[in-house]
């Protein structure tokens, strides 16, 4: 277990940061492969100036929380790969600005994002390179501090996507970095998982994102039982029944006996997502969605377990 977890400022002691998103994206573009034009448009975070201000208000928020006296936020962004518009530079930037704690992912994304010839890479072609930046940084030294988020296109691995899950196995093993999946709206991450441990990951550092977008409780507990960590991270205040439902999945996970392997974030993503654009942006986990968990049950204990234990121990291995 590491005692520390590396931001883009640098490492930092696991103590020194308190309230946690996990799942976000700050900065990306993923129009190269979308089908339509509108959609393009609304899936590129690309603008310093208005993420600055989304992410000011996600500051403020826990700053006026009870989160406060915890430490800086943290925010884990997941964007991987300059083929999906990864800006270290950027973060650096933001997390200076707001003096907001930021750990930057590394690997590649899902098969349609991979880059021309990822076909002819090999499983130890894609180990070296993560390897290399894991090790020695981008952008002048900038780290990551977390594998992922590496995902499935569709409701199966595909090879190329193995030959990622595998590189990304053998590197969590020389490095101690936590695995964090893309497994939306199917039961893909058994088959993502079962990679992992055949390369000797432990499931307690396999994070199963997008697990709320599979819409089956007995499901969420199985990747519990398996022992990973079990992500609900599509968590947006725009959608009444959608919240409704969020706020079902927590208890359940507190009723099931798994609340200690649950993380919450919104992966925002899109700038549809924002405060700007009409949405309820990074800040309404902290702002409002807390307020609904106490509303349905759940105590401060609680709160505190959801977005700063368990975060501390998904990203160290604690």
């Amino acid at each position: 277990m590491s005692t520390q977890v590396v931001t883009v400022r640098g490492p930092i002691e696991v103590g020194s940061f308190g309230f946690c998103l996990p799942h976000e994206h700050l900065f990306v573009d993923l129009a190269r492969v979308l089908p339509t034009q509108l959609l393009a448009y609304d899936f590129q975070l690309l603008d310093p100036k208005l993420i600055s201000e989304e992410v000011r208000r996600l500051v403020e928020a826990v700053d006026d929380s009870p989160f406060a006296a915890d430490g800086r936020p943290l925010v884990v962004e997941l964007t991987t790969g300059s083929l999906v518009g990864r800006s270290p530079r950027k973060l650096l930037e933001l997390s200076n600005e707001l003096d907001l704690h930021i750990v930057m992912g590394c690997g590649w994304y899902r098969e349609p994002w991979f880059e021309p010839g990822f076909e002819r890479l090999a499983v130890r072609d894609l180990e070296l390179r993560l390897l290399d930046e894991i090790d020695n940084g981008v952008d002048g030294g900038i780290r990551p501090g977390i594998i992922g988020e590496l995902g499935a296109d569709r409701d199966f691995v595909s090879p190329s996507e193995e030959r990622v899950l595998r590189a990304a196995a053998r590197a969590h093993k020389k490095t101690g970095l936590t695995i964090t999946l893309h497994a939306r709206a199917s039961k893909v991450a058994l088959a993502q998982i079962e990679i992992l441990t055949e390369e000797g990951v432990e499931p307690r550092r396999i994070i199963a994102g997008h697990t709320d977008s599979f819409h089956d409780p007995d499901y969420h507990e199985e990747l519990a039982r398996i022992g990973v960590w079990v992500e609900f991270d599509t968590i947006r205040g725009k959608i009444p029944y959608a919240v409704d439902r969020s706020v079902r999945y927590v208890l359940e996970a507190r009723r099931r006996g798994y609340l200690d392997q649950l993380l919450l974030s919104s992966d925002t993503c899109a700038l549809s997502h924002l405060e700007a654009y009409g949405g309820t942006g990074y800040s309404y986990i902290p702002g409002r969605f807390t307020g609904r968990l106490v509303e349905a049950g759940l105590s401060n204990d609680d709160l505190r377990v959801l977005f700063i234990d368990n975060p501390k121990r998904a990203l160290t291995g604690g």
